[in-house]
């Protein structure tokens, strides 16, 4: 210390018994005093620092037998990611506990708080009273919240009680209990409240009931009350036995007059390790009138089915994989009594192994599966197919030929054998072009199945009847780069089936960016013995001043004989709004299928969606939807629906 200077710098080294042992405790002010091994005043202008912990005040007072630093006086605490200002603070260097008054700043990118008090937990968890809540980045938040006691959980969640919830500064709501997306154990109490409307339904009011189950489980009870008819119930449970070992359960109903629709869905998994790992699903509804009940705008929901459930594990070795498998599908229409469930499929495979002192590798495709069904036919069928597989270089070409033989037994039914033979001959050329590269590679396949009578064998599935083949088949995919990247692919393939003299199917694919805001996708299937494209997909996008637009030409001769086209564009309408409009136009029966416009809202800590769609179905019918839903940073997703439909 040197009398004089404006400024005095102490360094403090505190003993080990502190946690901070390994980093001193530097306090720069106008007037520092005391005795450097027990206790140390500080006024005019104080900067504390430690590790990476800086606080400036006007007065300051260190305990360092204690551990204690007080900091008081327009104070300020940077300790990433917290940027805090307050008057006073209490912190203890040993567990980096803290104690602030008057408070306001942020805790974290995304916690932005004002509070008369704040307790630090630990480096994640703070505790305020009296205070005020938002992810809001804007000096005049767009939403917050104001609770007597609120904690938060950095980055991840927020708990309060007795909280009100704001709109630019004006209460709208208040709530014994409001909580965010849970990570952690929490305490139980009421969450907060979903709101909806359903033109057939009427205004919807969701309640969920929070409830901790200790350590490893909680449960989600969601009350729902439909104005104009029904109510519902939804039970979540949820529960961890380990790391890896963990699982969920879901219960969803709707009572209405006339009926009970109900959904359950069960889902647990175990993964001890990137070698083992298994699962178990099960998802059961009461019939295909639950997805009329639902407030699902997906038509492939309410067109669905069945519903399917099915156990799963896998073990790997070096050289080995052990796959299990049970599937159970539930026909909504009633024909499961007819259908074939697998239960189980067991998959053994064994990979390429060198057998020893020769060029040929051994490997082994191997399964067992139990069919049933409650009509009858139950019966099991084993598959087991070894091959020997050869590889050589002839300079840039490297030649693959894998011979194989399949063996299948059935329970009642007899058995088959057919022999198996690929050939492969593939090359890779890399052609420099100034600035420019082209990657030509091409490959020639030849592919031999035994052609055999398999009509009396029993039929479970589409592996029962393997169809002989002798062909070749060509194909070359090509690349194109530039100084910044990849500007094109392209590839083109086609088979000779030498049984009926005859080419295949030609496949193209071509994907074009020449400019950075200009994009070209084009897939079409050619069929030479008909003389027609089969197939056609063709995509244009471009990019420019924020504004994109983009088309799409679809077509399918085989099975539908499906022709639409899809267009649409999404426009900025300043910093945070997104205008988007689309829609697909069936160019077969010459009528608009589908329309959508959506405004996007993305404020940083909340966005929403405010959209408008229309559905045409094949039958005619229009199903409209207007939807609004809106996403607040950790405390979840709301929305308001009206949907409906009308007949031709």
């Amino acid at each position: 210390m040197r009398i004089g200077l404006p400024t005095v710098t102490l360094v403090l080294a505190p003993s080990v018994c502190l946690a901070a042992a390994s980093q001193p405790v530097e306090i720069t002010a106008q007037k520092v005093w005391g005795n450097a091994n027990t206790q140390v005043r500080a006024t005019g202008k104080v900067t504390v620092k430690f590790k990476d912990v800086t606080i400036t005040g006007d007065n300051a007072l260190y305990d360092r037998e204690k551990g204690i630093l007080r900091v008081w006086g327009n104070v300020t605490v940077t300790e990433p990611p917290a940027r805090l200002k307050c008057s006073n603070i209490v912190y203890n260097l040993k567990t980096k506990k803290a104690v602030l008054e008057k408070v306001e700043g942020w805790l974290s990118s995304t916690d932005r708080i004002k509070a008369q008090r704040v307790e630090r937990l630990n480096e994640k968890e703070w505790i305020a009273y009296d205070g005020e809540y938002t992810p809001c980045s804007h000096s005049c938040p767009d939403w917050s919240v104001t609770a007597k006691e609120f904690k938060v959980l950095l980055g991840e969640s927020f708990q309060g009680k007795w909280v009100a919830f704001r709109v630019k500064e004006v209460p709208i709501l208040v709530s014994p209990y409001l909580s965010g997306p849970l990570k952690r154990k929490r305490s139980s109490g009421l969450l907060f409240p979903r709101f909806g409307y359903v033109n057939k339904d009427g205004f919807i009011y969701k309640q969920p009931l929070y409830i901790v189950l200790g350590r490893s489980a909680d449960l989600t009870v969601t009350f729902e009350k439909r104005t104009r008819n029904g109510k519902g119930l939804e039970a979540n449970f949820r529960y961890v036995l380990g790391k890896e070992n963990r699982g969920e359960l879901d219960y969803y109903q709707i009572v209405k007059k006339e009926r009970k629709d109900w959904k359950l869905n069960f889902s647990h998994y175990y993964f001890p390790s990137d070698y083992l790992y298994g699962s178990a699903k099960a998802s059961v509804v009461s019939s295909r009138n639950y997805y009329t009940s639902s407030t699902s705008f997906n038509v492939e929901e309410e067109t669905q089915l069945y519903s399917k459930s099915d156990v799963t594990g896998s073990k790997l070795w070096e050289h080995a994989i052990l796959n299990v498998n049970a599937v159970y599908l539930r026909y909504l229409n009633g024909a499961a009594d007819t259908i074939y469930q697998k239960l189980p499929n067991v998959n053994f495979y064994l990979m390429d192994t060198p057998i020893p002192k020769t060029p040929f590798t051994f490997n082994l495709d191997s399964e067992v599966t139990y069919f049933y069904r409650k009509a009858g036919g139950s019966s099991y069928r084993l598959n087991a197919t070894p091959a020997v597989r050869y590889s050589r270089n002839f300079g840039v070409v490297k030649e693959s030929a894998l011979l194989s033989y399949l063996f299948t037994s059935y329970q009642h039914g007899g058995s088959r054998h057919l022999w198996k033979f690929t050939n492969s001959l593939r090359t890779n050329r890399f052609y420099p072009l100034g600035n420019y590269a082209l990657s030509v590679n091409p490959e020639l396949l030849f592919t031999y199945v035994e052609s055999k009578d398999q009509s009396n064998l029993p039929l479970f599935d589409t592996t029962d009847r393997i169809p002989g083949e002798k062909s070749l088949s060509v194909s070359v995919t090509n690349y194109l780069y530039g100084p910044k990247g990849r500007i094109a692919r392209g590839s083109l393939s086609t088979t000779f089936n030498m049984y009926s003299q005859s080419w295949q199917s030609v496949k193209g694919d071509l994907e074009l960016s020449p400019l950075k805001w200009l994009s070209l996708r084009e897939t079409v299937q050619f069929s030479p013995q008909e003389g027609r494209v089969e197939f056609s997909n063709t995509y244009t996008s471009v990019s420019l001043f924020g504004v994109n637009l983009w088309s799409n030409y679809y077509y399918q001769s085989i099975p539908e004989g499906l022709r639409y086209l899809r267009w649409g564009t999404s426009v900025p309408l300043g910093r945070y709004l997104t205008f988007s409009y689309s829609q697909r136009y069936d160019l077969k029966l010459s009528q608009d299928r589908e329309k959508e416009y959506a405004l996007t809202v993305n404020r940083g800590c909340w966005s929403g969606v405010l959209s408008y769609r229309w559905l045409k179905t094949y039958d005619n019918t229009i199903k409209y939807q207007i939807m609004l839903r809106i996403n607040l940073v950790k405390l979840g997703s709301y929305g308001y629906k009206l949907s409906g439909e009308r007949n031709p």
